[in-house]
């Protein structure tokens, strides 16, 4: 695994770097039913009272990363270094974490489903987002799950390319600030427009 990235919104960015915090989140709210539902069903299966998640993807960039999670001029894309990542997460016992294998609907067959690998099970269609689940299982009175994180996990942050110039520079200001540590890397997305491709054709 090359990076481990978080496709979200710049709020959810301002905030990771304001509390340093990732943020788990009930499931149950998540457009693809297919996921939720069989999420909700491990849930009951483990006798758990209450189950988050958050997803990540270990794939390059593609348009269907930015178009589905992190679309218009607010998205954007948080790199983590992997190995500090999932060393991270194995301090945190009652925490699971992986890679999500897509299956087609025939290779299922009732009743040999293993209760552990549905977390990390998606179907067919959903194979170009090459996710990267983390869960959290447990009882709690919180609507959430929370683990602190150094900053230092980051390696890049990389903004839509649809945000205006002039405010890309102002958030990247922001966020250079906000790092402290020179070796992370701050840009906006060629994947729309991207001018070396482009001379490519030009000067053929």
């Amino acid at each position: 695994m090359k990076h481990i990235n978080r496709y979200t919104t710049l709020p959810v960015l301002l905030d990771m770097f304001k509390r340093k915090r990732l943020v788990l989140l009930d499931p149950k709210s998540w457009e693809d039913k297919n996921d939720s539902e069989i999420l909700l069903e491990y849930k009951k299966r483990k006798m758990a009272q209450k189950l988050f998640a958050l997803c990540f993807s270990y794939g390059d960039e593609t348009i269907h990363h930015w178009k589905t999670f992190a679309d218009g001029i607010s998205g954007c894309c948080i790199e983590f270094d992997p190995k500090k990542m999932i060393a991270l997460l194995k301090t945190f016992p009652r925490v699971r974490y992986g890679a999500v294998t897509y299956k087609k609907l025939k290779e299922l067959k009732d009743a040999t489903i293993d209760i552990d690998d549905i977390p990390f099970t998606k179907r067919w269609p959903y194979r170009c987002e090459e996710e990267f689940r983390v869960i959290w299982t447990g009882r709690t009175k919180q609507s959430e799950y929370e683990i602190p994180f150094d900053l230092r996990l980051i390696t890049k942050v990389t903004i839509n390319q649809r945000m205006p110039e002039q405010v890309y520079e102002t958030i990247r200001d922001y966020l250079r600030e906000a790092f402290k540590h020179p070796e992370q890397k701050i840009n906006r997305s060629t994947l729309f427009q991207n001018s070396v491709w482009i001379n490519k054709f030009k000067k053929a």
